[in-house]
This record gives C-alpha cells, structure tokens and sequence, in this order.
C-alpha cells in the first residue's frame, strides 16, 4: 500500500527537521556544488551560546539558466535567517504536521508529488525533480480511466507571490488569523515573522532555492487541495503545477474556475499562459521521451558495448529533435543523462565528450551537468577537462553568463589547470557573488596573492558599503574574524566555512 502524504511527514522528527533543513537545505542543489552548512550546524548545536537576533536578514540573488534559457532568480538566505526560520519550523512542527494531517486525510490518493520526506540517496529532506513510484504510487492510470479532457495549469509565479501573512491563514484560517495578527507569541505568527526574517523583513514572497520554501508553500497549497479535492478526485499537483482528468469540457473549464477561485483566497493567481484543456488520449510521458527511450533500445542489445556509431547516431537524432521542438531544451539533458549506465568504447566516448561540451558552448543550462554526466563519468582527463572550461569561459563571459563563469573556474580548480583568459577584474565587474567566491577559490588553489589580494579588498569595500548580506558568501569567506562583525565574526573565529574541503 503507498504511503500518505502525512506518513511521509511523520517519518520526519523535529530534530531531524532542523539537522537536515539547517545543513542541506540552505543551498539549492542549482547551485555549483562547492557549498556546504556542515561546520555551520555543528557551531549552532555545539558553540554558539545564544539565538541569533531576530531581526530582518538579506540575502544572496543568483542567476540560474532553465531548460529554457530564461533565468530564474535563485537565492541563497543568510545563515542566520535560515537557521531561524529552520528552528521555527522545527519547534511547531508537530502542529504543522497536523496541519498536513487534516487537510490531506480524506485525499483518496497524494495529491502533491513532490514534497519533503526522507530520502535514500541524500540527507537532503527536499528534491525539486523526486520521484518515486515504489512509496508514492503512480496514480495517472486510475484518474485518467474513463475521462475525456485533461486540464493543465500551474500558480503565476509561485513561490514570489505568497505573502507570508496567508501562512496563518491557511494554518488556523483567515478570520483567526487577522483577528491575532498582532500577537507575535502565537505559533502561527512565529512562522510567519521567522519567514519575513530570511527575506529582509519582506512580506510577499518565499525565497526560491532553500527547502524551507517548500515547507511554507506546502502549509498554503495543501489547504487549496483540501477544497478543491471535495469536488475533484482526479487531479495531481507538482509543486504549482496541476493535472486534472475530466470527464466534459464544460467540468475541465470549471476546473480552472474553481481553481483560481481557490488561489485568490490566499492572493494568488493562475498562470494562464500556461493554462490548456487538452483532448483525450495524450501521451501520459512527452513523446520526444519515447522517442530518445527508443534509440537506446538496441543499446547492448547484441553485444555488451556501445559504438561510435551508435553514439553519433544517436545524438544527431536528439539535436534533431531539439530542433523539431524548439520551446524544449531539455531534450538534451535528458538524452546525456540517458547514457549513464551504458558502456561506451573509447572512441564513442571521446566523441561524446567532444559533442556534448559542444552542446553546452550553445545551450548554457548544459554546462552545470558535465562535471557528473562527462568529466566524472567518462574519465575525461584532467588537461581537457581545463582546455574544455576555458572554451566555456570565454564564451559565456563575453555573454555576460557569470553562472557558466562560475561552473567553468570550479572545472579549472577540479582539474588543476590555469584560467588562460582570467582577469580579477571580471569577477569585480559581474558584481556576482557565486562568481567572486569561485575566483577567491581559484586564487587561493593557485596561490595568486596579488590576485587574492585584490579581491579581499573589494570584499572590504562591499563591507563598508553595507552589502554583507548581499554578498555574504564572498565577503565572509575572504575576510578574518578581526575584519568581520558580529556574528559573522563569532562564526569565522569559531572556523565555521561553508566551502567543502576540497575546495578550501
């Protein structure tokens, strides 16, 4: 029998919840994977004598490329805002968890796919793309039997349009709610306050990255399903995005009535841009999936390897599709990943290191999966792998793409070769935290003192402008206790970093 929405909550104890949200949940996982809160938990639970101040906290903004080439506004929050949203998640839990309890119990089957829970292959209690069918059940095949229409839509900027005040409202309803909103002692209104504290003290909007987020939305988007799920049993959600199987066109448009009827009680609103009522039958997985799944059939099939061959077909075949499909780039992503456990020959695999990280100098939103998908899993060697990051680097600073930038230094520092086109000056000029931190890597891995130098004093000028927390990652690890403030100084004197061993 698959599990509940609530028994996937209440595998969770609140300290579990704190550990795991306070250590992994700060950095979202679009990140360059440099990043880590482990000593930064160890100070909170064993050094640090007293809370951080409740007080309003900024925040990092990072720049990330979709499958779409559109950025998204990503943000890393300061750790003390963090860890205080993550305590105050921690000691309400058990009555969020009845939260969550009552609004999803009369649920004949998960409404929301993807949620918090524990998971086998991370610490991580949060993933934005997890999927398991073993524990979640696959529920497509019952609530599309016997309908005719299935209708799509998805919440308008989700995640920046909730305003922390309609946390309470869905908790202990609205009338409640506004009738207390001034008793800050109240449960409730703690969450409220500790998710205004991670983002400077603003009301409207969730930061998108850290997994708190997630918990925060959830409180608001499971009570929409409460009411919506009285009258229709056929629907899922992922995230903000809703399928709902129906039986007339006339119920799939009453639907999205009811729906945005749903999300304006809590001043939301539905994307209807994205917003369609398709005719069944539709293919339940995308068909360019089926057709890439199709190519690799014969993989192996007749012999226990992959050839050259095979690969330059196959790949010409995905390009193809990319083609035919011009609104999806994630057709390439998907046909990379979809090599994983096959054995290549050397030569395929020469030539599918070449094509791919051809791929990535046009289409961006590559270049964050070649580290595991390419250099990792195919044994590029390490002069290549330089030669490789620096293509990525000059083509995507000349484009301003400081992401790219980002994860192009982070290849050069892995692999231990020189940055041929570096300036200091460009890490200064992109005003991009994760760039900056990734070049104060660089240069401490090569030992380039005047380099290292340069950008410690425009770390100092950024401190004496006031924009810490803006750039709190750089700044801190850049400066000594004696130059830091505060907090920030308690920690660096205590040794807490957040940059991984191996990059140190």
């Amino acid at each position: 029998m698959s599990k509940t929405y609530y028994d996937f909550m209440d595998e969770i104890n609140s300290q579990e919840l704190y550990d795991r949200l306070v250590q992994y949940g700060m950095f979202s996982e679009k990140l360059p994977p440099v990043l880590t809160a482990e000593t930064f938990l160890s100070y909170c639970k064993n050094t640090r004598a007293q809370n951080f101040q409740n007080r309003w906290y900024g925040y990092i903004t990072y720049e990330n490329i979709r499958n779409i080439n559109i950025p998204r506004n990503l943000a890393i929050p300061t750790p003390m805002g963090h860890e205080l949203l993550c305590k105050c998640l921690s000691n309400n839990w058990d009555e969020i968890k009845n939260h969550f309890k009552e609004k999803t119990k009369d649920q004949p089957r998960i409404i929301s796919r993807i949620h918090i829970r524990k998971m086998k292959e991370t610490e991580a209690l949060f993933e934005m793309n997890y999927k398991n069918w073993r524990t979640d059940g696959t529920p497509e095949p019952d609530i599309y039997l016997g309908k005719k229409y299935l209708v799509k839509a998805d919440i308008s900027k989700c995640y920046p349009s909730i305003y922390t005040h309609a946390i309470p409202w869905a908790l202990v309803g609205k009338t409640q709610a506004k009738t207390t909103v001034n008793d800050k002692n109240l449960w409730y209104n703690k969450i409220d306050h500790a998710a205004q504290y991670s983002k400077n003290g603003e009301t409207h909007g969730l930061l998108i990255g850290p997994h708190t987020s997630n918990i925060l939305s959830e409180i608001i988007l499971c009570s929409i399903d409460n009411e919506l799920s009285k009258k229709y049993k056929n629907y899922i959600r992922y995230i903000d995005d809703y399928s709902c199987y129906v039986e007339t066109r006339e119920e799939a448009e009453q639907f999205l009535i009811d729906l945005n009827k749903e999300l304006r009680k809590f001043d939301l609103l539905m994307n209807h841009k994205k917003t369609e009522i398709e005719e069944l039958p539709i293919c339940v997985v995308d068909t360019w999936i089926h057709k890439i799944q199709n190519q690799t059939v014969n993989f192996q099939k007749h012999k226990d390897y992959v050839d050259y061959k095979e690969i330059q077909a196959y790949l010409d075949f995905a390009i193809k599709l990319v083609n035919k499909t011009t609104d999806n780039q994630s057709i390439l992503y998907y046909a990379i990943k979809s090599l994983k456990n096959y054995n290549l020959t050397q030569n395929a695999k020469t030539y599918l290191v070449k094509s791919v990280v051809s791929l990535a100098l046009l289409y961006p939103y590559l270049v964050p999966i070649l580290d595991e998908f390419v250099f990792e899993q195919y044994t590029v060697d390490s002069a290549d792998i330089g030669k490789y990051a620096n293509m990525i680097y000059d083509k995507y600073k000349a484009k301003n793409n400081f992401e790219a930038c980002a994860y192009a230094i982070m290849y050069i520092i892995k692999s231990g070769a020189k940055l041929e086109n570096f300036s200091i000056n460009d890490a200064i000029e992109s005003k991009d935290c994760m760039f900056l931190l990734l070049s104060l890597l660089y240069c401490r891995k090569n030992k380039w003192r005047s380099g290292e130098k340069t950008l410690k004093d425009f770390a100092k000028e950024l401190l004496s402008n006031n924009e810490m927390e803006q750039y709190w990652l750089f700044i801190y690890e850049s400066l000594g206790h004696t130059l830091l403030k505060d907090e920030w100084s308690a920690m660096k004197k205590a040794r807490v970093t957040f940059i991984k061993k191996e990059y140190l």
